[in-house]
């Protein structure tokens, strides 16, 4: 069961939340900055007459003064962050000033003259706190997945084959569903799970490769695609802060094959409908033979919003076919997952969002839940959510807190963050996040809280 202490700050924060933005905020169409403290990665449907416009925008563009040659053919842009965060209840060596990362991330972009585009993206960090509290007291496996790393992104291109078909080939992100919290039908891209909760989802994402086409058809967009990498999402290497084991993860097999994915999808007045269908490498995967397989599954999933006024109504719906596990050897489950969510904008520059999930296993077994695996039959997720802008949208605080269980007592984080925009290429974010015990899962956890601030500057 959460604490006095921690319930009460829920509460109390949230409160603050509601009753400011009532007093500073002022244009419903900034609600939703503040989100991003990295790049944009998500996808942007092409279709007409989006009824969903300035309720929930995907992406926000940054307009940046540009000569006539890099408006027609493009340019590089970068930026540059120094984070750094303080860990107040953690144990040695991974307590106070836990991490010191300075960051760099490089995008270019390309415009053809038949207007094709290439766009590349890739991210480069640097954790000094290693070498500065002595490397000695860390494992291997945290070094090596944790202190350094060069990653390529983005790294696609894209156009118009014809003036309903659209193309794009390479290395991107394809997000299903509306959630920004709980993953139902977003299944395509496997995520960086190293330090869970620190940042949302849609900082997460790992591009993979694939073939992906629009078609659009009256209201109608028909996209289907071909999975040509097979990538799974990174998780804490053992000894970190968030895996205390001192046995390494095993290392995922690899597979070279090439999966479908298809999309069906169209807005009307006042609502939209999504239909979704993929064959994948199960992301979780199962221990075999010194690796962790990733067996094939299969997934059909929808997707539903209403919007009534200042009211959006989301559901997500999604069935698997296929999943394994180690303890119960060649056997195969399949699992249902669903979500209902519910967002608000009727209070001037502040949105407010709570979306619950449940995922049910179909025919259970006993044995997936022991000393090595935690695999409950159902699982229920909550996510509640407040953002809201001040100072001429200068200021955006912050607020998210999900919990895990029916009875919400299953353990999960809140964290509170706000970031601040010093000047145009400039900006601050500082928060804080709170882990809450209530299952093996979180109490292995519970005492990272920690307080984090970063520094970015965009070129």
């Amino acid at each position: 069961m959460l604490d006095n202490s921690k319930v009460s700050f829920s509460r109390g924060f949230i409160s603050v939340l509601l009753l400011l933005s009532t007093l500073n905020a002022e244009t419903l169409n900034e609600a939703l900055e503040g989100f991003d403290d990295e790049p944009q990665i998500k996808k942007v449907d092409l279709v007409k007459d989006n009824i969903m416009d300035g309720f929930d925008d995907e992406v926000r563009t940054i307009s940046l003064p540009k000569t006539e040659v890099e408006e027609k053919h493009g340019g590089l842009t970068g930026r540059l962050t120094e984070q750094t965060t303080y860990a107040y209840g953690a144990d040695s060596p991974h307590d106070n000033f836990s991490s010191l990362k300075s960051s760099l991330l490089l995008d270019y972009e390309y415009k053809f003259d038949n207007g094709f585009k290439f766009k590349t993206n890739a991210k480069a960090y640097y954790d000094a706190i290693y070498s500065l509290r002595g490397r000695e007291k860390y494992t291997k496996d945290e070094l090596d997945d944790l202190e350094s790393e060069v990653e390529l992104f983005d790294t696609y291109i894209e156009g118009a084959l014809a003036h309903n078909l659209d193309m794009k080939l390479g290395r991107q992100v394809v997000v299903w569903g509306r959630s920004d919290t709980i993953r139902i039908t977003d299944v395509l891209n496997p995520l960086d799970n190293r330090l869970p909760g620190l940042v949302d989802i849609e900082d997460l994402r790992l591009p993979v490769a694939m073939a992906k086409f629009d078609y659009f058809i009256d209201d109608w967009r028909i996209t289907p695609m071909a999975v040509v990498e097979q990538r799974f999402s990174k998780n804490p290497p053992a000894g970190s802060v968030f895996n205390m084991s001192s046995t390494s993860l095993p290392s995922n097999e690899d597979y070279d094959d090439t999966l479908p994915a298809l999309s069906i999808g169209a807005e009307f007045s006042g609502w939209d409908a999504n239909f979704y269908a993929a064959q994948l490498r199960d992301d979780t995967g199962y221990f075999a033979n010194g690796k962790l397989q990733h067996d094939k599954v299969s997934m059909l999933g929808t997707a539903f919003n209403i919007l009534n006024g200042s009211w959006l109504l989301k559901s997500e719906l999604a069935h698997f076919d296929g999943l394994k596990y180690a303890t119960t050897g060649q056997k195969e489950f399949k699992r249902t997952d669903g979500l209902l969510g519910l967002e608000y904008n009727g209070i001037a520059d502040t949105l407010i969002s709570y979306d619950a999930s449940l995922r049910k296993l179909h025919g259970y077994d006993k044995q997936l839940k022991n000393e090595y695996l935690d695999v409950n039959e159902d699982t229920y997720q909550h996510a509640f959510r407040v953002t809201s802008d001040f100072k001429n949208a200068t200021i955006h605080a912050n607020y998210l807190i999900s919990l895990f269980g029916k009875s919400l007592d299953e353990g999960g984080f809140q964290r509170a963050w706000v970031k601040y925009d010093i000047a145009d290429a400039i900006y601050a974010n500082f928060g804080l996040i709170d882990y809450m015990s209530g299952s093996n899962r979180f109490d292995a956890i519970s005492n990272n809280d920690m307080i984090f601030l970063d520094v970015s500057y965009s070129f």
